[in-house]
């Protein structure tokens, strides 16, 4: 289970909620020229925040123009999502507006929350800019509490637009939902307190149901009266039941061995567990010194260039150098407070992920350089993949490159770019 992060301005985000919430407007429909604006809600029955008994219903929301009956994707019924499900939804649209029907009525002591997605039209194609929300109570009065989060693909990182959100009721009782925006945020208020258990996921057959093979995450939650709480951990990943497997592994350097594998594996957790050896019948088989993901190992190339490059620094007055400064009144200034910030400075500011992104590979240090032009095979064995499927490994072979020629050598009748090795360095350096 992942753990929960709270917000405490909970007043703020729920202010920011309420700027959403879809009022009745007291104009009358338009007419004349053809709109080009999505329509006006002009009443909603019951009104947004009533308070009534139990009823059979429909629900209704009249606007300044009549809707079309066909949304820009998905059906109707797709296009309004009710919360809490107490039965069967039936959407219809009507000569003033849309009707929401449930079956068996609009239950006692239940606060609703209507959801118009902005996939809904005019018969104009005037689409909506964003979801409309209305809420009613069929008795209890309105708790402040709000559930707010973001869905992040697990493997890219990116926000998830239209996954489904179900809160379910740890004790039992009807189940809240409600649809990830275009930034991948969603917002659950008027919850009655109490455990949850949230489940993220993209619902691709539209059965309103998290199935085996859709990608989904799920946490567990309390919530109090009035609380306001964040999630900030749901990130979808395709179900799986398979181990990864090892396809291929080459030479990054005389004691670095890159090796790639068909399934992605989680850089949060490190590789301890996981057994590697080399064998070869050709040369020297050095044993393994460590198991690194692969970022790991590029953080500590990019230690290792960073201390040569202290160790042998340009000269100040170098003209190749384009850092080198003589003069301090070369120092560009320092950056004014009241001018505006870069767009991608403040899109910075979202890319902390609440997790590190997953790799298809990792990388083998050994302890002895390998020999030149000798074939090995790496076998790999107790490899867990990101969905935590342990078993997994494999084995793959791979030929070390040819000894680079001596520069020195009068004899030396070959070019850098020969079969010596690339002049970046990589290849074994024994």
């Amino acid at each position: 289970m992942r753990s929960l992060r709270g917000l405490a301005a909970g007043g703020v985000v729920l202010m920011v909620l309420l700027a959403g919430v879809a009022c009745a407007q007291s104009r009358s429909p338009e007419g004349g020229p053809v709109p080009e604006s999505p329509p006006e809600v002009l009443r909603a029955v019951p009104d947004t925040f009533a308070v009534r008994g139990p009823f059979s219903g429909p629900y209704r929301v009249d606007f300044s123009r009549r809707l079309s009956e066909r949304p820009t994707s998905g059906s109707l019924r797709d296009a309004v999502v009710v919360s809490p499900r107490t039965g069967q939804v039936s959407v219809e649209v009507t000569r003033r507006g849309i009707e929401v029907g449930m079956e068996g009525g609009f239950r006692e002591e239940t606060i609703y929350r209507i959801t118009l997605l902005p996939v809904l039209q005019d018969r104009f194609q005037n689409r909506f800019e964003r979801p409309r929300d209305f809420f009613f109570s069929t008795g209890p009065d309105f708790d402040p509490t709000l559930v707010a989060g973001v869905v992040l693909d697990r493997i890219t990182g990116e926000f998830v637009d239209g996954a489904r959100i179900d809160a379910e009721p740890e004790e039992g009782g009807p189940t809240h939902s409600t649809v990830t925006d275009s930034t991948g945020v969603f917002t659950l208020p008027w919850l009655p307190p109490g455990g949850y258990r949230v489940t993220a996921y993209l619902d691709q057959n539209r059965n309103r149901e998290p199935d085996f093979m859709e990608p989904q995450d799920a946490v567990s939650m309390d919530l109090g009266s009035a609380d306001t709480l964040v999630l900030r951990e749901l990130a979808l990943l395709q179900p799986d039941t398979t181990a990864a497997r090892v396809t291929e592994a080459r030479v990054l350097d005389s004691m670095a061995i890159r090796v790639e594998t068909d399934d992605w594996l989680d850089t949060d957790v490190p590789l301890e567990g996981v057994e590697v050896r080399l064998e070869s019948d050709e040369g020297e088989v050095p044993g393994v010194a460590r198991i690194l993901h692969l970022r790991e190992w590029e953080e500590l190339e990019e230690e290792r260039r960073a201390r040569e490059a202290e160790e042998d620094p340009d000269e100040p007055d170098d003209p190749d150098d384009p850092d080198a400064v003589d003069d301090p009144d070369d120092v560009p200034p320092p950056p004014d407070p009241d001018d505006e910030v870069p767009e991608d400075e403040v899109e910075a500011l979202f890319d902390d992920l609440p997790f590190r992104l997953p790799e298809q590979a990792f990388v083998v240090l050994l302890e002895g350089p390998l020999t030149w032009e000798a074939e090995y095979r790496i076998v790999v064995e107790e490899l867990t993949n990101l969905h935590g499927i342990p078993g997994g490994g494999g084995e793959a072979t791979f030929e070390s490159p040819s000894e680079p020629d001596d520069p020195e050598d009068p004899d030396d009748d070959t070019d850098d770019d020969g079969d010596g090795g690339d002049s970046d360095g990589e290849g074994p350096r024994g």
